[in-house]
């Protein structure tokens, strides 16, 4: 397992070792470089009037304050290292449906092509977003990352932050606090990695299942 050391301060782009989460997905994927089962996704069906251009805006915005989105990773003598490559961030793709009898079924079929398509995490981006237009007031906002990036819990972040930030910008609604930067998370990680409270955790969990 490689050393880690914490930094004095946070690094605001990296570079970063992975965090232990993230070896563990890193290493399944590159044994089975074609499974896209570590592909995270999420659909959001809009029924009403959409400012498609504000919505542009605020879905960019909030892929950009979700720094994971933007990581970029690869291989050295001294182990994986990840930065953020802000050209990785995943700009709103628009696709229009309008006048097709089947829209909704077209985009999740879409979805679904892309969903299972496996990801290699030294090549391509980690997450894409694509909004679709499949009517006058009726629209698809698909969301897609690798788990290298994100899960459940943040792909739940990244959209309700992206409610947040169109709500400001379309209704004047107050604008809450953006999202923490992934140095933090990095720094965290590290800090625990070498820190007592691992070393407690093991212990406890090799007496809970001893071999």
């Amino acid at each position: 397992m490689n050393q880690i050391t914490v930094p004095a301060e946070p690094i605001p782009g990296g570079p970063w070792p992975l965090t232990e989460a993230e070896e563990g997905l890193w290493y399944a994927q590159r044994l089975d470089p074609g499974n896209p089962s570590f592909n995270c996704g999420h659909a959001t069906w809009v029924d009403g009037v959409l400012d498609v251009d504000a919505f542009r805006a605020t879905a960019e915005q909030g892929a950009r304050e979700c720094q994971s989105l933007a990581l970029f990773m690869r291989e050295t003598p001294q182990g994986i290292e990840q930065w953020l490559d802000p050209a990785r961030s995943p700009a709103l793709e628009i696709v229009d449906l309008l006048g097709a009898p089947d829209a909704a079924q077209r985009a999740r079929a879409a979805m679904q092509q892309d969903m299972q398509t496996a990801i290699d995490p030294l090549q391509g981006a980690l997450a894409r977003q694509i909004l679709f237009k499949l009517g006058p007031s009726a629209y698809g906002w698909y969301q897609r990352a690798h788990h290298l990036a994100t899960d459940g819990y943040a792909m739940a972040l990244w959209s309700q932050r992206v409610a947040e930030l169109y709500a400001a910008r379309t209704a004047g609604a107050p604008e809450r606090k953006p999202l923490a930067p992934f140095a933090d998370v990095a720094a965290d990680d590290a800090a625990y990695r070498s820190g007592a409270k691992r070393v407690a955790d093991a212990s406890y969990w090799r007496e809970q299942f001893p071999t």
